[in-house]
């Protein structure tokens, strides 16, 4: 597994986050990264360097418009799932790239679905001038990602990726 940079920004350009972390495949369709606990991040938001709780296995597709990060491995014990509504990722290099559009889902350890961020998205709706046709895009992949869930498929079958995550960290050096 090689390294590769992961830069998140928000629509108006400004960055997000940044970490380093591990490149487990790249198709035509989905970019699938591991990250283990304690892997550091910069947090731009909040100006400052903080370290992940869980380990992740993270599933950033080139087509769709949310990514999937599923918790492999729990200390927070807070959620199974986190998915972000973005714009489709890409792998320019040894970077992988998406950009941020506010909403978000939880999947919490008892399997219910929380949809998260309401109010900052109809903020930054205004604020960034989100186009109409991004609007709808946002909707359809809020749509997209509630039938995932629901239907247990991938990139949103949690078991069988959380599974995945132990094979890969069995491999991985320490």
């Amino acid at each position: 597994m090689r390294q590769v940079k992961v830069v998140s920004k928000k629509y108006d350009g400004s960055p997000r986050d940044e970490y380093v972390t591990r490149l487990v495949a790249e198709t035509d369709e989905t970019i699938i990264l591991f990250s283990p606990p304690g892997l550091p991040y910069f947090d731009h938001r909040k100006g400052g360097w903080f370290e992940t709780p869980d380990g992740l296995l993270e599933i950033y597709p080139k087509h769709r418009w949310y990514n999937v990060w599923h918790i492999g491995e729990q200390n927070s014990h807070t959620n199974l799932m986190y998915i972000n509504i973005a714009l489709p990722a890409t792998l320019e290099g040894d970077v992988v790239k998406w950009t941020d559009l506010d909403l978000d889902y939880r999947v919490h350890l008892d399997g219910s679905v929380e949809r998260l961020d309401q109010l900052e998205f109809e903020q930054n709706t205004q604020r960034m001038r989100y186009p109409p046709d991004l609007i709808e895009q946002v909707e359809a992949a809020c749509r997209e990602v509630e039938a995932g869930l629901a239907a247990g498929i991938f990139p949103f079958d949690h078991a069988r990726q959380a599974e995945r995550y132990q094979r890969i960290k069995q491999g991985f050096p320490t």
